[in-house]
């Protein structure tokens, strides 16, 4: 009996030594780490470069009505670096961006030219490559700062909202990766969602983080087209479904209005293929399968045949697709990177001698 209580408190003591162990190992270096879950970058009216994080607070509550549980702490230097740097020293903490999950870019970095700014970001290798980015009306700081009734955090928020609509294909996302190398490809034409704060009643009991009094949600419908420079300008939200019906249209909701009517289309599967010839001339051929969710032009959408809605829907997605390559044409932009798409098959060596569309469509409608 006694050899058995020694051999229970040996145990014991190893369970606690290793218990002690794990501490000092890993809940120091986390204490002494700020969790970032949001960076924004921004440029001053002086040219320095601003970045601003949220940080996750240790120990806050989560309760309705408790204090934050995020802090937002900016820092500008002449640099990239030289921000983070200052961040660094301002909060005591090395900031810790492996939990960052949304970068977001201010308005003016998207009118002045990114392009170096985001580079070095990820030559820095401080943040994920993965870490999601979008475009925000205004600055990315004011956006970060904003108080967001249906979430405690606007990062939090964000981050929400582009999973979202990268599943559903609400808007074309992108990541630090892709959005860099695109500037580096040749042909490829960058873009990001465009995010504007929508104001919003408060929720009723529900907690603040903190910043301004006025709650807001956010909108990304447009999109921001830029330049191999890096100057970005917002196009319209049928630019934005244009994209998604040429690559990411699963589960996107099309909002068809005709002369009698409107039709909400649930676009449930989609397939593509895009034919280059050597002269330029490519053609998109691609397969929608979709579901009327809501009409007027009828009592339901049982009411409507399937071969009004197959052409209602084919003749929409043209048009949209079709239109939104035009205008992009006159402004020396290319929203399907179909150059880009040419180099990919030919070779940088080679260019088109002149770039053209052709669309083809077939809309199924009922189960995949």
């Amino acid at each position: 009996m006694k050899k058995r209580t020694k051999r229970i408190a040996v145990v014991a003591l190893i369970v606690l030594a290793c218990a002690l162990i794990a501490d000092l190992i890993v809940a120091e270096p986390i204490l002494n780490k700020g969790v970032v879950i949001g960076m924004g970058l921004d440029q001053t009216e002086g040219g320095e470069i601003e970045v601003t994080i949220q940080i996750a607070v240790a120990g806050e509550s989560s309760a309705p009505g408790a204090p934050n549980r995020y802090a937002v702490v900016s820092g500008a230097a002449p640099t990239l670096t030289g921000a983070m740097d200052k961040i660094a020293r301002i909060t005591a903490y090395e900031p810790a961006y492996f939990h960052c999950h949304i970068l977001l870019v201010g308005e003016r970095l998207v009118i002045e030219g990114v392009r170096e700014v985001v580079t070095e970001l990820f030559v820095e290798d401080a943040v994920m490559d993965d870490v999601a980015i979008m475009a925000v009306e205004g600055t990315a700081k004011e956006t970060i700062e904003r108080s967001v009734s249906m979430q405690g955090a606007a990062s939090v928020y964000l981050q929400q909202l582009n999973k979202l609509n990268s599943t559903s294909g609400g808007h074309p996302t992108a990541t630090l990766k892709s959005f860099v190398t695109a500037f580096e490809t040749a042909g490829y034409t960058p873009y990001l969602p465009w995010v504007t704060a929508v104001p919003v009643p408060k929720a009723i009991g529900g907690a603040d983080t903190g910043g301004d009094e006025q709650n807001y949600a956010f909108d990304c419908s447009e999109t921001v087209l830029f330049t191999d420079e890096g100057i970005g300008t917002v196009e319209s939200e049928e630019t934005t479904v244009a994209i998604g019906l040429t690559g990411q249209t699963e589960g996107m909701l099309l909002p068809i209005r005709t002369e009698g009517g409107f039709l909400d289309v649930l676009v449930k599967k989609s397939m593509h293929l895009w034919h280059i010839e050597k002269n330029g001339a490519v053609t998109l051929s691609a397969l929608y399968f979709v579901k009327v969710v809501a009409t007027d032009l009828g009592e339901s959408p049982k009411d409507l045949s399937e071969e009004f809605v197959s052409e209602t829907v084919e003749r929409y997605a043209r048009e949209t697709i079709l239109s939104a390559y035009m205008r992009g044409v006159e402004k020396g932009r290319d929203p399907y990177s179909l150059e880009g798409k040419y180099h990919k098959k030919y070779g940088d060596e080679k260019e088109p001698s002149e770039t053209t569309l052709q669309v083809k469509i077939a809309v199924k409608t009922g189960d995949v």
